[in-house]
Order: C-alpha cells, then sequence, then structure tokens
C-alpha cells in the first residue's frame, strides 16, 4: 500500500498539463500589454500626423481642424485646437485610444489620451 502511494506520488504524467493551465493566464496577460502598448504607439504615430496635416493647412489658413480630423477618423473624441505667436502657428491634436476590453476586465468607457503638437511658420 506504502510503495502503491510512493509510486503514485512519483508519478510525472499529466504535470505538463497542469504547468500549462498555470502559465496560460499570464500569457494571455502578457499578449494583452503588448497589443495595447501596440494600439497606443500607432495612435501616437497617428496623432503626430494629424497634427501635422492641420499645421499645414493652418500656415496657409487653410481648413486645419478638417485635415487632422481626415488623418485621424478612425479614433472617437479627437480635438484639434490651433494657436497662434507671431509667424508661427501651433496645432494640437488630442485623441482617445479605447482601452482592450474582453471577459475578464470590464474597461468600459476607460480610454488612453493621446496628443500631439506641431509648431509652423506661417508663408508670407
Amino acid at each position: 500500500m506504502v510503495s502503491q502511494l510512493v509510486g503514485w506520488i512519483r508519478n510525472e504524467r499529466g504535470s505538463q498539463a497542469i504547468e500549462f493551465v498555470a502559465v496560460l493566464p499570464l500569457f494571455f496577460l502578457m499578449v494583452t500589454i503588448v497589443w495595447q502598448f501596440a494600439a497606443g504607439a500607432g495612435a501616437k504615430l497617428t496623432a503626430e500626423a494629424a497634427a501635422m496635416d492641420g499645421a499645414r493647412m493652418a500656415i496657409v489658413d487653410g481648413d486645419y481642424q478638417a485635415a487632422a480630423q481626415n488623418v485621424a477618423s478612425r479614433y472617437q473624441g479627437v480635438v484639434v485646437t490651433k494657436a497662434e505667436s507671431g509667424d508661427y502657428v501651433t496645432v494640437s491634436v488630442r485623441l482617445e485610444v479605447p482601452l482592450f476590453s474582453n471577459a475578464f476586465f470590464n474597461t468600459t468607457g476607460l480610454s488612453l489620451p493621446i496628443s500631439s503638437d506641431v509648431t509652423l511658420r506661417k508663408e508670407n
């Protein structure tokens, strides 16, 4: 009886399945975090491009808001502002990136704010 118990304890059948089940949630969490960083980096590039296009239109007194909105059209809540200082125009773009949500994490209404400013000299 004791030898059967010792043999059962030393048996390693199924240990890989238990280790896999223990590591799987950590793997999904890591993938989710990497995905969110990638989404934030993409949004930062979009905000910079939108601010640059808006600033290009602003230096020639064009519709800077439409130009910036066109570039950042896939994001909700895009805010475009313009400030003039002498011969310079600064266009700021702010957008919201929704946080990744699934059945495990309820992130409804939470977002990551991304902003970018571009300053260009007006044309004479």
